[in-house]
């Protein structure tokens, strides 16, 4: 049934992004790969072109999809491109990420058919050891992009390891790394945008905005687990998620609950059925020990969840509860046992993974 919803706040993410932008004090540049975490990147970005200077994505697949709704705001790709993209890409200005010597030349063939220079923005490895050129080939990368008559070195940058543990002595490796970096890119060309901070870097480490920031999940409302600035406090979720209730079964015996008979009723228990499952990318492990909210009180699920459906628990009902009530699955108020933060922490994961992995079954609208 379409009655999953994925609410967007969107006065929410645009203050969570004002905020954001009042106490790093550079350009801001925000992330919608994965379906903008999970939100919709549409829908996202249609809210946010007046108050961001970039977005950037993981795939080309993802930044057309930007360019759709905004093709006038700068967009950064910062994955690997394949080669069947890089004509359009550059025909549509949409900014380049080089990890290796060899994207050079596999942009310039493309760049020579296109009436525009190829922008780029050159990935520095300072220590995440999965993508980008080392450190020591900084000069080497960087001479050879500024000699090519049909690329534009827009930008350079590297990734924080480490940013949400405030206090590991990593993070300042790598922003000394890239302090080095920043002087001799700055040296070549100053208008070059050199960016380090992710989420958590921007307010978890000094002066390390550069020329921009690329608060992802924090423009999303989730914070650290470290102490933050109190202006950053005022950030909150963005998103919550709900349904409603298609059935509803008062126990008259001892009754069996879902798969596997792994929850057993009592006598005069309501059992609320919803149509939602781990076919829409609503966790399974949450079956027997997940909550939900309805009219403002929380009930545990019982049972296993199934692929679209799972059941909770009403007690008594004391509250009347119906069919066609609105349950919240997951909500955007932080202090909740079923806040995308508590739910991670229920399953050992992260935030990122509980949000970003509600599939297109979940409608989203905005609220």
């Amino acid at each position: 049934m379409d009655v999953n919803f994925l609410e967007l706040d969107i006065a929410t993410l645009r203050n969570n992004i004002s905020i954001i932008r009042a106490y790093t004090q550079t350009k801001l540049c925000l992330p919608v790969k994965a379906n903008a975490y999970g939100h919709d990147l549409q829908l996202v970005v249609k809210n946010t072109q007046n108050i961001v200077d970039f977005y950037a994505t993981a795939c080309a697949s993802e930044a057309l999809g930007v360019y759709e709704v905004s093709a006038n705001k700068p967009i950064l790709i910062f994955g690997v491109i394949e080669d069947c993209y890089l004509k359009e890409l550059i025909d549509r200005e949409i900014r380049i990420s080089v990890h290796r010597f060899k994207d050079i030349d596999k942009i310039e063939h493309y760049a020579k058919q296109s009436a525009k220079k190829a922008k780029v923005h050159i990935f520095i490895n300072t220590g995440m050891n999965m993508l980008g050129i080392n450190c020591e080939h900084v000069a080497d990368i960087v001479e050879r992009v500024q000699a090519s008559k049909y690329i534009d070195l827009e930008g350079v940058y590297s990734h924080l390891a480490c940013a949400d543990e405030k206090d590991n002595p990593y993070n300042q490796i790598q922003i000394e790394k890239f302090i080095e970096i920043h002087e001799f890119v700055k040296s070549v060309n100053s208008k070059i945008i050199c960016h380090l901070a992710n989420s958590y870097g921007c307010i978890g480490q000094a002066d390390i905005g550069f020329d921009m920031v690329r608060p992802g999940i924090l423009s999303y409302g989730f914070l650290p687990e470290f102490r933050v600035d109190e202006k950053l406090k005022a950030i909150q979720p963005v998103a919550k998620l709900v349904t409603q209730i298609v059935k509803l079964i008062k126990l008259d015996e001892m009754f069996e609950v879902g798969y596997s008979i792994s929850y057993r009723g009592r006598k005069g228990e309501y059992i609320a059925i919803l149509p939602v499952g781990y076919g829409d990318g609503f966790p399974r492990e949450l079956g027997n020990k997940g909550v939900v909210y309805a009219q403002g009180e929380s009930y545990p699920i019982v049972g296993r969840i199934n692929m679209d459906a799972l059941a909770i628990s009403l007690g008594n009902n004391a509250l009347d509860i119906k069919v066609g009530d609105q349950v919240e699955l997951i909500s955007n108020k932080p202090e909740r046992k079923n806040s995308a933060k508590a739910v991670a922490k229920k399953l050992q994961t992260i935030e990122y993974d509980i949000i970003t992995t509600l599939n297109q079954r979940i409608i989203r609208k905005e609220t």
